[in-house]
């Protein structure tokens, strides 16, 4: 069993490697770095998986509102050409035009505001507290209930009103946003995902909450219409995406799968760090194991592409489960995530880090039998602030907010440790944000959970559902090519 200070290790070389996202030295650095831990730790048939994705990025920027400079950071994978690399710039003297403000950004909204030809001024909101899955819990870990406080019914920063924005600017006519972060911390270094791959061709920034109400102020102040210059230099062009792989094998191709990613935004300590190091964290305990203690076969991976569009994922799901190109038989799912302590906002809007851990949730489809087994390890291994919530239910519907989503979409039974701190896709995310007193007892919380899933008849293993059901993880993933 690897101790807290192993684990921990490989987090501190990971955040070491810099910003780590896909397409770049740093990208490439981390899943180098990853398959050497695999080959050393024992790994057998260790190789990359690879898929091309997108590597977009951002050389200058700049706003400014009637000739006063604003602060502000790019809105990741704006500015692009669909489906092309592309290289974008608002010229040498920006994008200037009038600015109106459309509050939340609805299509209503912007028909009433008659955004053609205009810059628009939104407030970004983040739409799904924790509690919004309280429908769904089954267990809930937490002595003293304390996860009963105002975060409880605060958004994360996964789930956005942005892709629904987005869409509903472009349609309208407007030739750039201004993205108000009116539900983060006093920050706007707010690097978002690729949203179901929507290919927004206008260029955007983020401002903070306060520099939006200031942005806002001078607006109304303004004696004419007020006018906006919005600068954005930068680049989108195809790069390959490395999924890490290595196996253990056992008795039988019937194979359970451990999974998180190792691509990041910027350090990346919580997301994805931990979840790497959780990974590696399993494979050098099964790997100190004999090989006849193993019924199933055992494989690890961390994937890229999270915040470019899943490339990695779909490729590897259809190859391996839908297509099934291989022998491995994958039977189960354990994808981990984020060990990271709990974020909150201050009263001055700053952020606030507190030594529990944050709000997290297992998502599983399994079987009782296991489902007990997980719950029990829960309880003795002491992970406060855990609920366990119905996989069978949020997976199908299209809700799994984490990494296993195209795996449990799929139909592979899953058990997906994941949680939700406001600081996960900010430069914010550094080492001293991960819990670390919580990486033991996670790691061996999950060699149980995969140590009983081995002794478990594959059939046994999950819940059944129907994939696809309304899922439209699936039907996105069915419609590439």
């Amino acid at each position: 069993m690897p101790s807290e200070e192993r684990i921990f290790g490989w987090i501190e070389d990971l955040v070491g490697i810099g910003y780590r996202r896909t397409g770049t030295p740093e990208g490439e650095a981390a899943a180098a770095y990853v398959k050497c831990q695999f080959e050393a730790l024992g790994l057998e048939d260790v190789h990359y998986e690879t898929a091309t994705s997108w590597n977009w990025q951002f050389t200058s920027h700049g706003l400014s509102l009637d000739g006063e400079a604003i602060d502000s950071y790019p809105t990741a994978h704006s500015f692009v050409t669909p489906d092309e690399p592309s290289t974008f710039s608002t010229g040498p003297n920006g994008l200037t035009a009038e600015i109106v403000d459309v509050g939340r950004g609805t299509s209503l909204n912007m028909a009433l505001q008659d955004v053609e030809g205009k810059i628009v001024l939104f407030d970004l909101k983040f739409l799904l507290p924790p509690v919004g899955f309280a429908a769904f819990m089954e267990f809930l870990w937490d002595p003293g209930l304390t996860i009963v406080e105002p975060s409880f019914f605060v958004g994360n920063p996964f789930i956005t009103s942005y892709e629904g924005f987005a869409e509903a600017a472009m349609e309208a006519g407007a030739v750039g946003f201004v993205g108000v972060l009116a539900d983060y911390f006093d920050s706007n270094k707010y690097h978002n995902e690729f949203y179901r791959r929507t290919e927004v061709d206008i260029p955007g920034v983020w401002v903070t909450r306060k520099e939006g109400a200031r942005m806002r102020e001078l607006m109304a102040a303004s004696e004419g219409t007020p006018t906006a210059t919005l600068e954005l230099h930068g680049s989108r062009e195809e790069a390959e995406a490395r999924t890490v792989v290595g196996f253990l094998h056992g008795q039988s191709k019937d194979t359970i799968m451990v999974q998180s990613h190792h691509d990041s935004v910027f350090y990346g300590a919580v997301e994805d760090g931990s979840g790497t190091a959780a990974v590696l964290a399993q494979a050098q305990y099964f790997a100190s194991q004999p090989p006849e203690s193993r019924e199933k076969t055992l494989m690890f991976t961390t994937f890229d592409s999270h915040y470019t569009g899943y490339q990695s994922h779909r490729k590897f799901v259809r190859k391996y489960v839908i297509d099934k190109e291989t022998p491995y038989n994958i039977v189960a799912n354990v994808t981990l995530e984020h060990i990271g302590k709990q974020g909150l906002t201050g009263d001055d809007g700053e952020l606030v880090i507190t030594d529990q851990p944050e709000i997290r949730a297992i998502i599983e489809n399994l079987g009782p039998t296991l489902k007990l087994k997980l719950i029990d390890s829960v309880i003795r291994h002491d992970l406060r602030r855990t609920a366990i919530l119905q996989g069978h239910v949020i997976c199908p519907l299209g809700l799994m907010p984490t990494d296993a989503g195209f795996m449990c979409a799929a139909g592979v039974p899953t058990a997906s440790l994941i949680a939700g701190p406001n600081y996960l896709y900010d430069i914010a995310d550094t080492l001293d944000k991960v819990h670390r007193e919580d990486l033991v007892p996670v790691t061996k919380t999950f060699v149980e959970l995969i140590e009983a899933i081995d002794e478990t008849p594959s059939v046994l293993i999950g819940v059944p559902i129907v994939p696809g059901l309304l899922s439209d993880l699936l039907f996105d993933f069915l419609a590439e090519d």
